[in-house]
């Protein structure tokens, strides 16, 4: 059995989809008029694309944060003693 574990998934639903992958297009948009100071423009870009995927896939945006916490959650979760 691999240790990869399947992504966490908000269920959103198609509105909710669509707002999201709406928002990721108007990040796209500030990404490209950014273009003068790239610092801005990367930033935005890649926020853009996390949106926009996460709408396409559904999954949330906070999806890949939630991963890392349940994860590091897990490993620092003490052994519980054994009963006799």
């Amino acid at each position: 059995m691999s240790g990869r574990r399947a992504a966490i998934r908000c269920a959103p639903g198609t509105a909710e989809r669509i707002v999201q992958a709406a928002v990721g297009a108007l990040l796209a948009a500030f990404a490209l008029d950014s273009l003068g100071d790239p610092l801005v423009a990367v930033v935005a870009a890649a926020g853009a694309a996390v949106l926009i995927v996460g709408a396409i896939r559904g999954w949330c945006p906070g999806g890949l944060l939630a991963q890392r916490a349940a994860a590091r959650a897990a490993r620092h979760q003490p052994e519980e003693p054994t009963r006799r």
